[in-house]
């Protein structure tokens, strides 16, 4: 059931970009219908930015996360709007970044580069879905010109880089960072400056005030402050770590002098950096204010659809530490016969892995403390009622700061409403902890999200591929041919999974504490492709990566975004693999040799 690989080729784009491909065939004239409709209406997977150009332009202080949040924020906006993104480095064109000056010295001509830089961006604004790459002369130009002419009046009806053919145009974004704010803080693109924003402004003003233009250009400036030192630290904390592992520092002296100068450095630029305006003199611009990564926003002439989503996944995310567990359900009874969807229990073999799961959960994620409850232990004489537990019986309880392994931590569980994940999570324990404000948090508490349940097969659900081939032979050939975006009959496709999930995503961006999802093979593929950087369009072809009793750990930071490959085959080095599938098979034989039979009771 591997999808056919859509075409790539930057001249050619695969029509995703605007519809299903399984719908193509619906939108060729036949004698019934010879005036076919040419573009479908678009869905939210697909909707894009509408045919609009947008230049997010990120400012603010070195180590506040700025590389971090753009990059993710581009992953984002492809991942589910379906926008065009590409993502802008000043410091790869500077003169002063690429020479290693960590210095803020001033060019010699501010502009000398950054007219170059700004064809780069007008290249890719003035872009279209249908643009061929340059050629080599100037009659294979004009070919190309004209052929994609013809293509886009075939097969749009409207030439897409039109600017009122918002139908038929995904739109693009472009998002300006520097990754060396340091070398960069004199260049015209930095926006270190009221005068530098103002650069900006009408430097691409000139592309839609043109006369030749055919697109218009929406300008966000978005200023990232961090304000609480402990955030302040976590950042410079990761930053050095990274030195560290890299071999630019070697010992603890080192690392202490390297602190030291990076805070001089900070302060320096504080000293020249014009912060975002709020006397009015900048009232006319439009800017996200992000302090303390959300912690408060402020926002100003944000106004339209992507804007506002732009703002809405900028309150959640943040780049400090933190880590995501993605786990498929216990083999399910409909596993066994290869049955689509349902909501069957899961078998023998997966309650053994519930039980290795609750293991894993309660030492590697929660850092909690086993304990064998005494022969003569009665109910009563425990405090926590979590631990009323059967004499004998193996318990988890809290750890606090004293312990030598340290604190169990606060940790989080998402299941879906299906039968077979609230089983595999069943007995992962979820003991009160006292935190460190006196307050308590029930570690593991289960939250169940609708959001995450499996793919919907419609007619299809309970049947298997063989079934479905002789009762919806269609459906089986146009999955086939285009698995993300074919839905069952009266059921759902990948691009529904994409947009439901969107609001699971937000909220998992936003959190600090680990988070432990046990959901479905489709779900999990979307998620897993998203956090490591793999398009869309290769999530459902993910066969081998999302297997049953294996628990996929994501480490996410301030540097994870450059260790993402892109490629579905090889993850990036965040991605911790833990297979159970060896440990499910070898107690599953030694429980049935022992003489065990039956499910296992469903635990706590």
């Amino acid at each position: 059931d591997r999808p056919i690989a859509p075409t790539l080729h930057p001249s050619h784009p695969p029509r995703q970009a605007l519809y299903a491909k399984s719908q193509e065939d619906l939108l060729t004239a036949t004698s019934i219908n010879p005036t076919p409709t040419t573009v479908p209406p678009p869905i939210a997977a697909l909707a894009g930015n509408i045919g609009e150009r947008h230049v997010l332009i990120f400012v603010g202080l070195p180590l506040v996360g700025k590389r971090t949040i753009a990059l993710r924020l581009k992953r984002y906006l492809r991942f589910f709007h379906g926008a065009k993104c590409k993502a802008f480095d000043i410091a790869k064109v500077s003169p002063a970044a690429n020479g290693g000056n960590q210095t803020m010295t001033s060019p010699m001509d501010p502009n000398a580069h950054a007219l170059d830089f700004f064809d780069r961006l007008r290249n890719f604004l003035e872009g279209s879905d249908d643009d061929k790459p340059a050629q080599t002369s100037a009659m294979e130009v004009d070919n190309v010109m004209t052929a994609a002419a013809a293509r886009r009046a075939s097969v749009n009806g409207v030439d897409p880089v039109d600017r009122n053919a918002k139908n038929v145009d995904s739109g693009r974004v472009a998002i300006v960072f520097s990754s060396d704010a340091m070398s960069t803080f004199y260049e015209n693109w930095s926006g270190s400056s009221k005068e530098r924003r103002r650069w900006i402004l009408a430097r691409l003003a000139t592309l839609s005030d043109s006369s030749k233009s055919k697109i218009r250009v929406k300008t966000i400036f978005i200023e990232v402050t961090l304000t609480r030192p402990d955030l302040v630290d976590n950042i410079l904390e990761q930053k050095l770590d990274r030195d560290v592992r890299e071999g630019r520092l070697r010992n603890s002296r080192d690392r202490e002098t390297a602190a030291t100068e990076w805070k001089d450095r900070v302060n320096d630029y504080r000293k020249l950096y014009v912060t975002l305006q709020e006397d009015g003199s900048e009232d006319d611009l439009s800017y996200i204010k992000l302090i303390n990564y959300g912690e408060r926003v402020l926002t100003n002439r944000m106004r339209a659809y992507l804007p506002q989503r732009i703002v809405q996944f900028l309150t959640a995310t943040h780049p400090t530490k933190h880590t995501i567990y993605l786990c498929r359900h216990g083999q399910s009874e409909y596993n066994t016969t290869g049955r689509l969807g349902g909501n069957s229990p899961i078998t023998e073999r997966g309650w053994v892995f519930a039980e290795i799961l609750a293991r894993f959960a309660a030492q590697h994620v929660c850092n909690l403390k086993e304990v064998k409850t005494p022969q003569s232990t009665l109910c009563s004489d425990l405090d926590d009622p979590y631990l009323a537990a059967t004499p004998g019986e193996t318990i988890w309880s809290a750890r606090d700061a004293s312990d030598p392994k340290g604190a169990s931590v606060p940790s989080r569980l998402w299941t879906s409403s299906m039968l077979r994940t609230i089983q595999t999570a069943a007995l992962i324990p979820h003991p009160v902890l006292k935190l460190p404000d006196g307050g308590n948090w029930e570690s593991m508490s289960p939250r169940v999200y609708r959001n995450i349940d499996e793919i919907f097969a419609g007619d299809c659900e309970g049947m298997t591929p063989d079934e479905v081939a002789v009762a919806h032979p269609q459906a089986t050939t146009l999955r086939k041919m285009d698995k993300i975006g074919y839905r069952y009959p009266r059921g759902e496709s990948y691009f529904d999974l994409i947009s439901r999930i969107e609001p699971c995503i937000q909220e998992m961006e936003s959190y600090t504490e680990p988070l432990l999802i046990v959901s479905h093979q489709a779900i999990l593929r979307c998620i897993f492709a998203y956090l490591t950087g793999v398009d869309r369009e290769s999530a459902p072809g993910m066969e081998t990566q999302i297997q049953q009793n294996v628990v996929y750990q994501i480490d996410l930071d301030a540097s994870s975004e450059g260790k993402i490959t892109g490629d579905p085959n090889h993850p990036p080095g965040f991605v911790t693999v833990h297979d159970f599938r060896d440990e499910v098979e070898a107690r599953v034989t030694e429980r049935r040799a022992s003489g065990g039979t039956g499910y296992y009771p469903q635990g706590r």
